[in-house]
């Protein structure tokens, strides 16, 4: 048999690789941890792709991680388990098809795990991703003080195979005790891991995964039309993922930083989550992110190279958002030229 008719005949060989899923609350830290994980993979000379999900723009986070992974694809959707999930499945098929090593996952802040960890199941030999992990993280200055969303907050963490316990400086150690037996109460499977932890475990599931090269099918993915069936079974508590909701308000640049923090700071306590992206006037060679969670505002923005790609906005998450009041503050404390996203 001649090579060109082998590759017409055989399906192409493809190596079945690991996948992680970063669940964790609003603001819990899940792309800084993504950040570490993925510079903790060179050690070991891996690259990953990552598909992250965000409720309103996702090209802002993907800004900080463009320099760090193999590629990055955004999914904007607010139950990305429900109206985002044939999305979501081609963009892991699409990630399938590179050599890259690992696969990352990032859900939004309120998002059910549950429905995607059924459907990848569902789905397993079309994704050849294996093993599949699921990483929660939790904060550690929130958790189980959400109010009506603290059900939203332990669903995240229920399924979980892996966690990490973030923003721990300045957390008193009977908080961390505390904290620890209480993850550990909602999910005693569950093992703490870091992102050098996990970047060793995912070298070692490469390293096993090496032989098992299994053909994909013929059929060319331009035929596959994605229909996913609705989830057999959501949680009770799964409505909590819609009490959710966002707006994006576009900012002239550059601003003064003073007055950035001072606005972000001043938000209604409803903004669970803030952050903007905005070259300021003492640094306007660079964009700089800088972020709120809950009420308390981030020490230190993040810079970020400047990308026609994504505007200059500002994004705001919570449950009962007035729109056209913050931008009526961003005018009134930034500049009067904010407008809507």
């Amino acid at each position: 048999m001649t090579k060109a008719l082998d590759s017409q005949i055989l399906p192409p060989l493809v190596g079945v690789r690991p996948m992680v899923l970063l669940s964790g609350f609003l603001g819990a830290g899940k792309t800084t941890f993504l950040r570490r994980c993925l510079e903790a993979l060179t050690e070991y000379h891996l690259v990953a792709d990552v598909i992250l999900n965000d409720r309103e723009n996702p090209e802002i986070d993907c800004e900080t991680l463009r320099d760090h992974a193999a590629s990055v694809s955004a999914l904007a959707g607010s139950c990305v388990c429900c109206e985002g999930l044939d999305e979501l499945a081609g963009l892991v098929i699409e990630a399938s098809k590179t050599r890259h090593h690992v696969l990352f996952v990032e859900l939004n802040g309120t998002a059910d795990p549950i429905p995607l960890l059924e459907s990848f199941t569902l789905l397993e030999s079309r994704f050849l991703m294996r093993p599949r992990w699921q990483v929660c993280v939790v904060d550690a200055r929130h958790f189980g003080n959400r109010r009506a969303f603290a059900e939203l907050e332990e669903l995240q963490l229920e399924t979980a195979s892996h966690f990490v316990i973030s923003h721990e400086e300045g957390v008193s150690q009977a908080r961390h005790e505390d904290l620890r037996a209480r993850v550990q109460a909602i999910n005693p499977r569950a093992s703490e891991t870091n992102a050098e932890a996990l970047s060793q475990q995912l070298a070692q599931a490469l390293a096993q995964n090496r032989p098992l090269t299994v053909g994909r099918t013929g059929i060319p993915q331009r035929e596959i039309k994605w229909s996913l069936p609705a989830p057999r079974s959501l949680s009770t508590r799964h409505h909590l993922a819609h009490e959710f909701t966002g707006c994006q308000i576009l900012l002239p640049e550059p601003l003064q930083s003073a007055n950035l923090c001072s606005w972000l700071a001043d938000l209604p306590e409803s903004v669970i989550r803030a952050k903007a992206l905005v070259r300021t006037v003492d640094q306007p060679d660079a964009r700089y992110l800088f972020e709120r969670v809950g009420r308390s505002l981030s020490p230190n923005p993040l810079r970020v190279a400047i990308s026609e790609r994504v505007p200059a906005s500002a994004i705001m998450i919570g449950a009962d958002l007035e729109p056209m009041d913050l931008l009526e503050s961003a005018r009134r404390q930034l500049d009067e030229n904010c407008v809507m996203g």
